[in-house]
């Protein structure tokens, strides 16, 4: 049985969620996936997070993120200074490793637990640096460096910054290695929301209840409400019905790993600022990488290849200028590469409206293994 909601303080962090079901749903990249509870465990398989980050697919995409990448070299730039060592956590193809050689690092160790580490080993290889990195295959948990270092580099943003869980690691390397007076990049992470008209959205959740072929799908509808949806990159800045708020903020000096991994919590409020159809919440990161140095998926930014996320409503609803939208959001670690989200939204004096990532279980959990 699913935990009742229960409205939180603003800003409060609360426990971690008892999930009872024996499967989780997770969506990585847009993709929904099935995981029993101790399967992987047992059976000694990979985790969700280790194969997925192990398909060169993935690292296709973020390295073609030319917006990423060059945000990440210029904050590298400002940080690293000649002779300095260097963590680089979650280094997957070692692309941030390369760049912190660039800038004058003697030394940097590429921790990377998933198997696209043997290619990091021939990109280094290629680049003729073995010298200079050292590849350290398996969970930062395990490992051990020989020596602190003075910068920790980590590309650990999900779409709206906490959603994929990957904080507690590096905090927890910040702890065990980090010199006094060392640097973090990205330095701080703030997660922002507002209400949005998702054009693609009305259009699929209008499909899924309009009985196509004469079959009712409204149960499709039903389930997609409960997904938290990613990539909407045509969710842009002329999509906002309010003002955006800021749901909290991860500040990578002073974050201890204890919180990394309790719940987000957040609760706001919006006011309308003009006529329309809202569909969802949309919800982004701004990241401050170093002196000045920013990486953001905002809607009006520049395209990156995480879009915005979005927490759809049950169905779209007009609203007008003045209009209150009342929020309350849980985003919930649940595992290496994904959490949780849990979000209820108040859209004038309509009833309140209740959202659950772990609902969609019941609705697919018959089907795994099936054809579709």
């Amino acid at each position: 049985m699913l935990a009742p909601f229960l409205p939180s303080e603003r800003g409060i962090r609360s426990q971690p969620w008892n999930v009872s079901s024996n499967w989780l749903s997770v969506r990585l990249l847009g993709r929904l996936v099935f995981v029993e509870h101790g399967y992987s465990q047992v059976r000694g398989e990979p985790s969700v997070f280790v194969a997925d980050y192990g398909q060169l697919s993935m690292h296709r995409l973020m390295l073609r993120d030319c917006v990423r990448t060059e945000a990440y070299r210029e904050a590298i730039l400002a940080a690293v200074r000649p002779g300095d060592v260097v963590l680089d956590v979650g280094a997957g193809t070692a692309i941030m490793s390369l760049l912190a050689v660039q800038a004058g690092a003697e030394k940097v160790y590429a921790v990377e637990c998933a198997s696209i580490a043997r290619v990091a080993r021939q990109v280094i290889a290629r680049n003729a640096v073995e010298e200079s990195i050292q590849v350290l295959e398996g969970k930062l948990e395990s490992i051990e460096l020989p020596e602190p270092v003075d910068v920790i580099v980590s590309e650990w943003m999900g779409c709206y910054g906490v959603d994929e869980n990957l904080l507690a690691p590096v905090l927890l390397g910040r702890d065990r290695w980090l010199k006094s007076g060392g640097i973090m990049i990205p330095e701080r992470v703030d997660a922002w929301m507002a209400p949005v008209w998702d054009s693609a959205l009305h259009s699929d959740m209008g499909f899924w209840r309009s009985c196509p072929c004469g079959v009712d799908l409204s149960s499709i509808a039903d389930g997609t409400a409960q997904e938290v949806l990613l990539g909407r990159h045509h969710v842009g800045e002329e999509s906002l019905l309010a003002e955006p708020k800021r749901l909290w903020s991860t500040d990578a000096y002073e974050c201890s790993v204890e919180e990394a991994r309790l719940p987000f919590v957040a609760s706001l409020s919006f006011s309308v600022t003009r006529q329309g159809q809202v569909s969802g919440l949309g919800a982004w990161f701004h990241a401050d990488m170093r002196q000045g140095v920013v990486l953001t998926n905002a809607p009006g930014g520049a395209g990156t290849h995480w879009g915005r996320a979005v927490f759809p409503l049950e169905e779209t609803i007009e609203v007008c200028a003045g209009t209150e939208i009342d929020v309350e959001l849980t985003c919930a670690p649940a595992g290496a590469g994904y959490s949780h989200a849990r979000w209820s939204v108040q859209v004038g004096e309509r009833p309140w409206e209740h959202h659950d990532t772990r609902r969609d279980v019941t609705l697919f959990q018959n089907s795994v293994g099936r054809d579709a």
